[in-house]
């Protein structure tokens, strides 16, 4: 866990969209994940060699759909390119699908915790926030539905995102009420504070803990552009 300074926020889109990539493989609708690696003078690898953006290029491609990569890693890899720029076509169309459903929910529910969990590791303003919380593990789901998505403190000392099955038990639970209610929560529009006293989420556990996971969570969605 290291403060990354101004790369900050480049490096949380990046993990975003590796994130997304890969709960849609484990979807079975694309071929790989796409890792992403912070390079020298100010570039973001996404998906191996190949498709390589200067850190505001890739943020305006995530907030634009497009955006022009570097050229010449783009030529010498050309096959692996193309894949990767496939993938990341099948991530938005997901996310910007007219249907709210349980797939895009749990991508975009996926994509901003990791967001969520990048401000914990890598932004020293957030760093301490959770330093005491490293035995919480927080399961994030929705009801009537499969979307399970663990936030915790991993054996490599960061924090990580996981979905589905999971060995642990949760310390803190926080379930909304359906896939519309989570959705609302995505792209901004749930209000954290009436949202448990009108029945639109049920919480459980370490309260403290989870206000501050929604508040770097919303620290994320005012800071990194999304998609949504």
């Amino acid at each position: 866990m290291k403060d990354l300074g101004r790369r900050v926020i480049a490096y949380t889109a990046a993990l975003s969209i590796q994130a997304s990539s890969e709960e849609l493989h484990k979807r079975e609708k694309v071929s790989r994940v796409l890792k992403v690696k912070l390079l020298n003078d100010d570039l973001v690898e996404v998906g191996g060699p190949g498709l390589c953006f200067e850190d505001t290029k890739l943020l305006k491609a995530v907030a634009s759909g497009f955006a022009i990569p570097q050229v010449l890693p783009l030529i010498l890899n050309l096959k692996n390119s193309l894949e990767s720029i496939y993938i990341l076509l099948k991530i938005r169309q997901s996310l910007l699908s007219d249907v709210v459903n349980s797939e895009k929910v749990s991508l975009g529910l996926i994509a901003g915790l990791s967001g969520t969990a990048a401000f914990a590791n890598y932004n020293l303003n957030y760093i301490k926030l959770l330093k005491e919380h490293r035995n919480e593990v927080v399961l994030f789901t929705v009801a009537n539905s499969a979307i399970d998505i663990w936030f915790y403190f991993s054996s490599d000392n960061v924090w990580v995102i996981k979905s589905g099955p999971f060995s642990l038990n949760a310390t803190t639970i926080f379930t909304f009420k359906d896939l519309s209610v989570a959705y609302n929560a995505i792209t901004g529009w749930f209000d954290h504070l009436a949202g448990p006293a009108i029945g639109d989420v049920k919480i459980s556990g370490n309260l403290p803990f989870l206000d501050k996971v929604g508040y770097i969570s919303r620290k994320v969605q005012q800071q990194v552009p999304s998609i949504l």
